[in-house]
């Protein structure tokens, strides 16, 4: 065989190999769609009491009343975002003590808050919310096995919702490659009118990007985990009407996006 056969056989490798890629990606881009429907379901409402949880220094109590991001130690980083500084977690916990009791304080329920918390023990997140009693979820176990579909989506009687949903990862894809495509077929799908504001903290592979929503007109955020140890990709998408949308709508979902961390 020639060089410059041997030359266009790797080239279509390459390509095909490319094509795959690209394929993945673009399936996880729908689980972190501008849009998404909204369905009128009622929500349990489950979860209370605390654990105690043993460190080299003392103990003290997880108490599902109050957020549990704000009461273990866990990194964070700032953006901007209509004007005001966003504060997000790092995308993981690693304290075992601190994930064990986790997954003890989860509702037995998906439907269902903890508190001023939302655990999740099959996708292995949570995050906080202020008023949950403002906010309904709708879960879809399909999404564990599909990247296109999202697990959950937690909406209030506004349409303001935030998406989450999961996909496999390419060991030799970080986190800004991968948020860098993401990004880029977004742009081509008409998704974005232009490209966002993206803040990294590299050490734990969690992004945060804030973007001009073309279909509301409003801000939306999305936070992108990459977790290693499951060679996962999580994404999480909050989107809201800025014609419609109470102010204090608009906070907690922030906050929920912005508090979404993986364990």
């Amino acid at each position: 065989m020639s060089n410059s056969s041997k030359n266009s056989e790797k080239l279509a490798i390459e390509k095909q190999k490319t094509f795959r890629f690209l394929m993945t990606i673009v399936a996880l881009l729908l689980l972190a769609g501008v849009g998404f429907y909204v369905l009128l379901k009622g929500t349990e409402k489950g979860g209370s009491g605390k654990v105690a949880v043993d460190f080299t220094e003392g103990k003290f109590s997880l108490a599902l009343e109050k957020p549990i991001v704000d009461q273990i130690a866990i990194g964070t980083s700032k953006t901007e975002g209509a004007g005001d500084t966003i504060q997000f977690t790092e995308g993981l916990i690693t304290n075992q003590n601190i994930v064990d009791q986790i997954t003890t304080l989860g509702s037995t329920s998906p439907t269902a808050f903890s508190g001023k918390n939302f655990i999740s023990n099959d996708l292995r997140c949570l995050f906080s919310v202020q008023h949950p009693d403002q906010w309904q979820i709708q879960y879809n176990p399909a999404g564990l096995q599909n990247s296109s579909v999202p697990v959950y989506t937690i909406f209030n009687q506004e349409g303001s919702h935030l998406n989450i949903g999961v996909g496999s990862i390419p060991p030799n894809v970080n986190i800004q490659q991968f948020v860098t495509l993401n990004i880029q077929a977004m742009l081509q799908t008409g998704q974005l009118w232009q490209p966002p504001q993206i803040t990294y903290d590299f050490p734990s592979e969690t992004a945060f990007a804030v973007f001009t929503n073309p279909q509301t007109g409003g801000e939306s955020y999305q936070k992108v985990i990459i977790n290693r140890a499951s060679n996962r990709v999580f994404i999480a998408s909050a989107n809201y009407n800025h014609m419609i949308s109470h102010p204090e709508g608009i906070q907690d979902l922030t906050n929920m996006i912005a508090t979404f961390t993986t364990f």
